[in-house]
């Protein structure tokens, strides 16, 4: 696993040099890496391909540390070719699964509700951090910057993550809308950073002034540098909203996705799913309940509202 999780960075790495349309995307195929993946037990028959889609709230880089064991134990689990596709955005990975591009995907709260609502998207399972299967949105900004509240940052400069992301973009412009201010001329400049561990690095790096993350990357993010909770601070955070989740295209038959939920929900029962777990910092994926996402729809119908 070592060895062609290696491989496949470096091969994300190369393809993500450059730029394209959807098309060109950067798939990473495992069975490439090791070609007894893509035979039958006799080497004949070659096995059926799961497209998995990557548009995490991480950069590519930690996207493929992060999950590759969790690739590698979906060929063991379903006996398929996994084929990683790594979108550029959440935009991207919603337009791969509206068409069909990819099987299942890991994205974020918001784009779920958006494409559950315009093309039936279906969650199958979700992941719980601490027993919740919920995360909030944190504002932060540098613990010494004066910045004491949410309304202290008009005027200064703001990373958000994704466009379509509940904790990285929709909770801090339903916060300017609650002080009766305009979303576009609250901040002095903005940026999209894509990623919440770049969003961290950016404000920790003094580019901007405050930044809108995802509580459960922030955590992690804090684990790996102790150091971070002394230089940033949480100023405002969000209610309890759904945690991302794991979403399979519509175009998917209703036996394999079953089949796929099985997996995810039965994957703290071996060894070998613990580890996984473990590897994610997930204590187990759950069934999902539509009613975690409900202050989700209640914030981004604030928000169109407002606008």
């Amino acid at each position: 696993m070592r060895r062609a999780l290696c491989a496949l960075l470096l091969l994300a790495g190369l393809c993500l040099l450059g730029c394209g349309t959807p098309e060109d995307l950067p798939v990473v195929r495992l069975d490439q890496l090791d070609p007894t993946l893509a035979a039958g037990y006799g080497g004949i028959t070659p096995r059926p391909v799961l497209k998995v889609g990557l548009s995490t709230m991480m950069s590519p880089r930690a996207s493929l540390l992060r999950y590759g064991p969790m690739l590698d134990y979906l060929n063991s689990r379903l006996e398929r070719n996994v084929e990683v596709v790594l979108g550029r955005s959440q935009t991207e990975m919603l337009d791969l699964l509206r068409t069909g591009g990819v099987h299942i995907a890991f994205v974020g709260s918001l784009a779920y509700v958006r494409g559950e609502e315009e093309f039936g998207l279906s969650a199958l399972a979700v992941p719980e951090y601490k027993e919740e299967p919920t995360h909030r949105s944190l504002i932060l900004v540098r613990r010494y910057s004066g910045l004491e509240e949410f309304a202290h940052l008009k005027g200064h400069t703001f990373a958000y993550t994704d466009p379509v992301s509940v904790t990285g973009r929709l909770y801090p412009e339903a916060l300017i809308l609650g002080l009766d201010e305009s979303v576009d001329r609250f901040f002095d400049r903005t940026i999209f950073t894509i990623s919440d561990d770049k969003a961290i690095q950016a404000l920790d790096q003094g580019l901007v002034d405050g930044a809108a993350v995802n509580s459960i990357m922030y955590g992690q993010a804090a684990a790996r540098d102790p150091d971070l909770d002394r230089r940033l601070r949480v100023i405002a955070s969000s209610e309890p909203l759904g945690a991302p989740p794991v979403v399979v295209s519509p175009h998917v038959g209703s036996q394999l996705a079953a089949q796929l939920q099985s997996v995810f929900l039965a994957m703290g029962e071996d060894e070998e799913g613990q580890a996984v777990l473990q590897s994610l910092s997930v204590d187990r994926f759950v069934s999902p309940d539509p009613a975690w996402y409900d202050p989700i729809r209640q914030m981004a119908d604030q928000v169109e509202a407002g606008r």
